[in-house]
């Protein structure tokens, strides 16, 4: 199950600046952008029905994962300017490298009174 890190679909960098596309696929609810400190770990859960396109705008992160019914893990790195989609059922794990700022699609969006997170440490 090795994850594909995908780099951004296009980019044009000239004197007016940069203009990137970090994904033209899916469909998503919700948005998430973060800065997050070196060594910090989110996630150490899984979703039943949320996928999730994580994308490093400056940073990296190790991101470690395992399929809750099959077992299979994976563990690889995402660096300024890659992404990658982490399926339903598949626990996660992204420990930052270094000060990092992130984006954060999610094909469903949060919902309190059901939040579709369910805990399921991925060995560190």
């Amino acid at each position: 199950m090795p994850h594909e890190v995908q780099p951004a679909t296009f980019e044009r960098n000239d004197e007016r600046g940069l203009f990137r596309e970090i994904l033209n696929e899916g469909q998503w609810e919700a948005l998430i952008a973060g800065r997050m400190n070196p060594q910090a770990v989110i996630g150490n859960h899984y979703h039943k029905k949320t996928v999730i396109f994580f994308h490093i705008s400056n940073g990296a992160a190790r991101i470690k994962t395992i399929n809750v019914d099959t077992g299979a893990k994976d563990d690889f790195l995402v660096q300024s300017g890659q992404g990658v989609i982490l399926p339903t059922n598949e626990s996660h794990a992204i420990r930052f490298l270094e000060e990092s700022d992130f984006l954060m699609l999610k094909s469903v969006k949060y919902d309190p009174a059901d939040p579709d997170t369910f805990d399921f440490p991925v060995e560190d």
